[in-house]
């Protein structure tokens, strides 16, 4: 299992890296286009280059989300009930939505 554990980090590591500089660097790269398109323009080569920037952004926070979803899931399983701050917060969401706050006439 350890041997699995460090090929399965430097995978990841190769793989996907430091996300959030990635969608730090893909945001910036986004806005100098930005920037461009207002003040000159951009050309069909340079609108292609914008929009996939943009569907790259899009896929880099949607895999953070769900790793981080994840990583949310794996701490509950291991500390289940024990986690009080997170077992009340769901009590009290479930709580919410299970309220009925009022009735309409009629």
């Amino acid at each position: 299992m350890k041997l699995l554990k460090g090929v399965l980090k430097t995978w990841n590591k190769e793989v996907y890296g430091d996300m959030d500089a990635k969608i730090e660097e893909l945001t910036n790269a986004i806005e100098a286009l930005e920037l461009k398109s207002e003040s000159v323009g951009l050309g069909a080569v340079e609108l292609a280059i914008r929009k996939k920037k943009f569907e790259d952004l899009w896929v880099l926070l949607k895999s953070k989300d769900r790793m981080e979803f994840q990583k949310s899931r794996s701490r509950w399983l291991t500390e289940g009930d024990a986690n009080t701050s997170y077992f009340h917060a769901c009590v009290k969401g479930r709580k919410r939505s299970n309220s009925i706050v009022a009735l309409k006439k009629g």
